[in-house]
């Protein structure tokens, strides 16, 4: 190339482009330095709080959570009231509504304030199991008569872990359960409770039948238990007392809660 065509490209160092219409105008505005795909919607700003749960909202979930569980175990600790007597009924008759309560009512009108802290309590659970000799016994009668076999056998073997474990102390069996336990040597002697006055009440020498004593007979609203239910005491299982006193204590409780039962006479209106 030669040299006049190179000066031809040669930029005059003064040259100046003309400024548009619209350049003008965004001077003028002040905007000419602005992003024009810059986002034109409002910004919210970010509080302190958002960002810090924004960036621990994990670690602030659990703790909160661990709180809430830690406040319901003190709130139930606080309101808790311990049982003086757990009973377990096992036997043929479900007990649903009212019957709780008038059970409940019947037993804190015998009992006593075993535990010394002003109020009585009973820790009461129920199973309905049918033995096999009162199945039978309803087939006889009604040869259309069924029952669930799969809830049966579940509530017989809750009955058998439960008094395996000693999860209740008093027993109130079928008397064809109380049987197969007492077999086994795992209720207290009635001569240890009463002595040598065995009440007439006594099914054999460990066991009462509820229907026989007089806190049964009058009381109208529990007759809806079978008056053949046997009550006894369960030793508790796996025990050393000479080495566990609170064990011995509770034994010592629903030993005096039997013979409170047994002894149970109304109070004249």
């Amino acid at each position: 190339m030669d040299e006049k065509k190179k000066q031809e490209f040669i930029a005059d160092e003064n040259f100046e482009i003309e400024e548009s219409n619209a350049m003008k105008v965004l001077r003028g505005k002040g905007e000419e330095n602005k992003n024009p795909h810059e986002s034109h919607l409002p910004q919210k700003k970010v509080s302190w709080l958002e960002n810090l749960w924004y960036h621990h909202k994990w670690h602030a979930g659990l703790i909160i959570a661990i709180v809430a569980i830690a406040t319901v175990l003190i709130v139930q600790l606080i309101t808790d009231v311990p049982s003086d007597v757990t009973v377990l009924y096992t036997g043929p008759q479900a007990i649903v509504g009212a019957d709780f309560d008038y059970l409940d009512d019947a037993f804190k009108e015998a009992m006593g304030d075993y535990n010394g802290d002003g109020k009585k309590e009973v820790e009461f659970g129920d199973n309905t199991y049918l033995t096999q000799t009162l199945i039978e016994q309803r087939k006889a009668l009604n040869p259309k008569y069924t029952y669930d076999v799969q809830a049966n056998q579940s509530a017989y073997e809750r009955y058998r872990m439960d008094i395996a474990t000693c999860a209740h102390m008093c027993y109130m069996l079928d008397p064809e359960l109380y049987r197969g336990a007492a077999q086994d040597e795992i209720f207290v002697p009635l001569s240890e409770i009463f002595g040598e006055d065995i009440p007439e009440c006594a099914y054999d020498e460990c066991g009462i039948t509820l229907g026989e004593t007089e806190f049964y007979k009058s009381n109208s609203k529990i007759q809806y238990l079978p008056a053949d239910t046997v009550i006894a005491i369960r030793i508790p299982a796996v025990l050393d007392i000479s080495n566990d006193e609170k064990q011995a204590e509770l034994l010592e409780i629903h030993k005096q809660f039997l013979k409170d039962l047994v002894e149970y006479t109304p109070e004249e209106e």
